[in-house]
């Protein structure tokens, strides 16, 4: 199960799921994308009304890794122990790094601050597109 960062969702809602978009369309025909409450809230915050309704028809209906309260002390453990190591990094990306990581999802982000988490969360499996 592969759950996609925002960064991997803009290109698939922007091409008309081609070019970049192409393999995460196959992942989704084929049930194996998931999704986070942090990563949808950016999807919808970036979107206008006609766009929000395509996001909810296409995000709604996946699987969604939670994070419960101790996932949320966890998000907060990642991030003090990077900024120990002098990392200061957006707490949504933490947050999505750490509910892939739970829920044993490769997390596919075009974003190289989820390289930067993987120290802190060894855990952390990376999809990588073909």
């Amino acid at each position: 199960m592969v759950l996609p960062d925002t960064s991997a969702w803009i290109p698939y809602f922007r091409s008309g799921r081609s070019g970049e978009a192409e393999h995460l369309s196959e992942l989704i025909e084929s049930g194996a994308v998931a999704t986070c409450g942090p990563v949808v809230a950016e999807l919808i915050a970036g979107c206008d009304d006609e766009q929000r309704l395509l996001l909810l028809e296409t995000i709604m209906d996946l699987p969604w890794a939670e994070l419960d309260a101790s996932g949320w002390l966890q998000v907060g453990d990642v991030a003090r122990q990077l900024r120990q190591a002098g990392q200061k990094l957006p707490l949504t990306d933490l947050a999505i790094a750490v509910a892939a990581s739970r829920a044993g999802y490769a997390l596919w982000s075009f974003d190289s601050d989820f390289e930067r988490i993987r120290p802190a969360l060894p855990d952390l499996e990376l999809h990588r597109a073909s």
